[in-house]
């Protein structure tokens, strides 16, 4: 006879409302998903206080409970109204499903459970092993006649052989079992065929049709344009533009599950969940992604250009890995999915969702929750291990990665708003900016007041997740000026990619610190303040780029990386891209941030790279204004389409010759009104003069010291014009060219400017 089961590690939910919060006493992600599955069919609830009790025994009548819902008799009522047992009165709690069991005409020649000899059932009395798998035998329809006349041990051993105790750490029939071991032999049992050739799955009695080999990738949890009771699914190789009726909002555990569709037999036919089949799902994390292959964290991985790729973040669309490859993100989670025959059928990047309607919570303090045992631990976008979570970090449960997002973000400074009280707000003000705040966030603000120096916890999505006095806990307030106006105002990006946009600052020579290192205070009276950071601490040792180590610590994949071109220049943010060697020397470094983990999340170098550099010809300026005089540069430059200019105010033009191509950090101001206290120019080198036939394309020249590579779009200034013009029409119109360089070829210098004649 073939008997058949299906794996419900994360079974279908049907569900016609929102689901049900996650268990905070349930720390294993198997049981989490199986209790939430339960909750939602409403067969088995929690405890009350956000809690399941998983590790408390079970009784007879609970179980009897459990056992009639689950075989779709919900509605029992009509059997409460009798006593049929002494010791269970028809005031009982569980009467109606006791008297079902054993009177209702579908349940009783099942004989799922019965009443002892002396006329009673026994109500309180707690269930063993062998008694439960007894009853989940019958309700699969099996009879003594088909098991055997051993009991309990043939029992056990039948449920075995089907599957029913998969997962179950229990062997003598005598074991108590928990609610825990009860819920997850329940699911398996809920996968199970029923007895017979045809008898299909039990969850078929619920079902009109199903769809296999699809993947949940998108509900309106995770996607603002979907309805709650809509879905996307990966069906058939590919994903449907129009959205799948759903029974209500799917459990977000289920999100990224391969597997079948069950669609209902009520109703519009609706999708009611998934279950998962067995194929291979492997998930890994990006460190690099390139147009041929994938670097993760412990291998390179080379997908055919013609893989079927999905990126949650670029909408509802499907496209190969030749179109999808740039899409991907250094710190993304890969699941590769993989069909019955082994071959890869789909890499998808999910959306980030918390557990079971669950959001995020404060680490450490008496409201946080468990995280599943066998979730990896991402603080700030790199994998660590659990040592690494520290009191006030921010947790955010995310079920379909299968981690735990972990944020050490925060902002400290003066509570200047709260509305529409300030005591529970759904709105707050501090530095001028408004922040919504959740309810959940919002119980937090109940002992702060008005004024209070504050500090916020935000997630990794960057919601704000509670507040707490500054003297509890303080935020690390480094940033980069980057941006000054008429010497009151400044914005600055926060080193823990936070922005303070345009405060009002009551600092003295404001314009000095554009560019430059900074620590944000504020005081009681809410007036703020900057104060200039030495760039003295930092980690020691070289930074292998390609392995993402700088000495002994694990540099982030999100890594914020500046350049500090000249001493006292602006910081100009570049990409690790920029970084043409695989190493970068101690002596470049100049400084590093690290977060409460130990990982560096940013980099100051010196010049390594030779982007942040504006490269044209500077021309010194003097005007006068109201009996005074006043200085400028003028540079001339390439802009990459046409020819431009760019005026900087400076306090004296010392060191500027003009009419020579030059380079000047990025980062100062061109606004008239901001004097560049710091600004230098540097002189490029002449390389070679050449003609036509030493150009390789757009891409390099062939000069007396070798070849040497042209920067990007390059631009080339033609003197008798006083203007830049493209390579390209240079090349059409003259015959001589004098390359200047930022460094020799050999100290990764590039050819920056071309004067041609």
């Amino acid at each position: 006879m073939k008997r058949k089961i299906i794996s419900i590690l994360l079974v279908v939910i049907f569900v016609f409302s929102p689901v049900s919060a996650a268990f905070s006493d349930i720390s294993d992600s198997k049981l989490a998903q199986t209790a939430s599955v339960l909750d939602a069919l409403g067969i088995m609830q929690g405890v009350g206080s956000n809690r399941f009790d998983p590790n408390s025994s079970l009784t007879r009548a609970q179980f009897c409970k459990l056992a009639v819902t689950a075989l779709g008799f919900s509605d029992v009522s009509a059997y409460g109204s009798y006593t049929i047992f002494p010791d269970v009165k028809n005031t009982h709690w569980a009467a109606q499903y006791i008297n079902a069991a054993v009177r209702h005409p579908d349940l009783k020649a099942q004989a799922i459970i019965r009443g002892y000899a002396d006329g009673t059932f026994g109500p309180d009395k707690v269930v063993n092993y062998g008694e439960v798998c007894t009853m989940l035998l019958r309700m699969l329809g099996y009879t003594e006649k088909d098991i055997g006349p051993f009991w309990p041990a043939d029992y056990i051993a039948r449920a075995k052989s089907l599957g029913l105790t998969k997962d179950v750490p229990l062997s003598d029939a005598k074991d108590t079992v928990t609610r825990a071991d009860a819920a997850i032999m329940l699911l398996n049992t809920l996968g199970a065929s029923m007895k017979g050739s045809e008898g299909g799955l039990l969850l078929e009695r619920v079902a009109s049709a199903t769809i296999k080999d699809s993947i949940l990738l998108e509900t309106s949890a995770t996607d603002s344009s979907l309805a709650e009771n809509e879905a996307v699914f990966y069906e058939g190789g590919a994903v449907i533009e129009t959205p799948r009726k759903t029974a209500g909002t799917l459990d977000n555990s289920l999100i990224g599950v391969y597997g079948t569709i069950v669609i209902s037999k009520e109703g519009e036919k609706a999708a009611v969940g998934i279950i998962p089949n067995n194929n291979r799902v492997e998930t890994y994390t990006v460190t690099d992604v390139a147009a041929d292959s994938i670097q993760t964290e412990l291998q390179t991985l080379r997908p055919d250009r013609d893989t079927n790729v999905y990126v949650s973040r670029e909408g509802r669309k499907l496209g190969t890995f030749a179109e999808m490859w740039s899409t991907i993100q250094a710190g993304d989670t890969l699941h590769y999915y993989y069909n019955e025959y082994g071959a890869l059928a789909l890499i998808a990047v999910l959306p980030h969702v918390s557990s079971s309607g669950g959001d995020s919570f404060v680490y450490g303090v008496s409201t946080s929750i468990n995280i599943p045992n066998e979730y990896k631990i991402v603080k700030n976008g790199t994998v660590v291990d659990r040592t690494k979570l520290k009191k006030y970090d921010v947790v955010t449960l995310d079920a379909a990665n299968k981690q735990a997002l972990v944020s050490d973000v925060k902002l400290s400074g003066q509570y200047q708003n709260g509305s529409p009280t300030f005591s529970y707000p759904q709105m707050v003000t501090m530095y001028g900016k408004n922040y919504s705040i959740s309810d959940r966030a919002a119980a937090s603000f109940a002992n702060i007041k008005l004024k209070d120096i504050v500090t916020l916890l935000f997630d990794a999505d960057g919601n704000i997740a509670a507040a707490y006095p500054r003297s509890a806990i303080s935020a690390d307030m480094q940033g980069i000026v980057t941006d000054v106006k008429d010497g009151a105002t400044a914005t600055v990006a926060l080193f823990n990619g936070l922005t303070l946009q345009d405060i009002t600052v009551d600092t003295d020579e404001l314009s000095s610190m554009l560019g430059r290192v900074v620590v944000v205070g504020q005081s009681t009276d809410g007036k703020v303040s900057l104060s200039k950071s030495t760039l003295t601490n930092k980690v020691s040792g070289t930074w292998s780029v390609a392995d993402g180590k700088l000495g002994d610590r694990t540099v982030s994949p999100k890594v914020k990386v500046y350049e500090e071109v000249l001493t006292g220049a602006p910081l100009n943010a570049i990409k690790t891209t920029d970084i043409a060697s695989s190493t970068v020397s101690s002596g470049q470094i100049r400084y590093t941030v690290t977060d409460s983990a130990g990982t560096v999340t940013n980099i100051i170098l010196g010049d390594v790279t030779g982007e942040s550099w504006m490269y044209g010809i500077a021309y010194g300026e003097n005007r006068v204004n109201d009996e005074s005089e006043i200085h400028f540069v003028r540079l001339k430059y390439w802009n990459g389409s046409s020819s431009a200019e760019a005026v900087y105010r400076v306090l004296a033009l010392v060191g500027v010759s003009s009419g020579v191509p030059v380079g000047i950090p990025k980062g100062y101001s061109v606004n008239e009104n901001v004097v560049n206290y710091s600004l230098a120019t540097q002189k490029l080198e002449l390389i070679d003069t050449v003609d036509l036939a030493a150009f390789d394309g757009s891409s390099g020249v062939k000069t007396k010291d070798g070849y040497c590579e042209l920067t990007s779009n390059i631009g080339v200034y033609i003197s008798s014009r006083n203007e830049f013009v493209s390579l390209q029409d240079a090349r059409a119109n003259y015959t001589t060219f004098r390359l200047y360089a930022n460094k020799s070829s050999e100290g990764n210098g590039k050819i920056r400017m071309i004067f041609a004649s």
